[in-house]
């Protein structure tokens, strides 16, 4: 059921702008990207093309469509990118909300969960110099 906060928010937001947000979700890798960052705060691409197991080049276009639309934004740190999600409408919130529910019964994303859970190596953490 939609509550009534959302359906005034569905009925501000021009229909150019409901696509856009709307059609960067059409896509799987989007949608796991999407469930990693419900689940942190922040995220490098380097973690982000480890879990999903796909090339960076494609990690970089999805994530470029989800900056565009409106669901994420970057930051460089150094050479390294970090994405985090962006909930700052009444919709957008009332979809996190929604995705929050009811992502968790989907195996796929949890299988991702648990590759996030076990970083084998990450790109973007400084690597300890040791003392001689």
């Amino acid at each position: 059921m939609v509550s009534q906060h959302c359906i005034h928010s569905f009925m501000r937001i021009h229909a150019y702008d409901m696509t856009t947000l709307m059609g960067a979700l059409g896509d799987e890798n989007r949608l796991r990207i999407l469930n990693l960052l419900l689940q942190a705060d922040e995220l490098c691409v380097c973690d982000i093309e480890r879990v999903l197991d796909i090339p960076q080049a494609r990690v970089s276009r999805h994530l470029t469509i989800l900056r565009n639309s409106g669901w994420v934004a970057s930051r460089r740190d150094g050479r390294w990118m970090h994405y985090r999600l962006i909930s700052d409408t009444p919709l957008k919130k009332e979809l996190v909300s929604s995705f929050r529910k009811h992502w968790n019964d989907v195996p796929e994303f949890g299988k991702d969960l648990l590759r996030l859970a076990h970083p084998l190596n990450s790109c973007c953490v400084p690597v300890k110099e040791t003392e001689s």
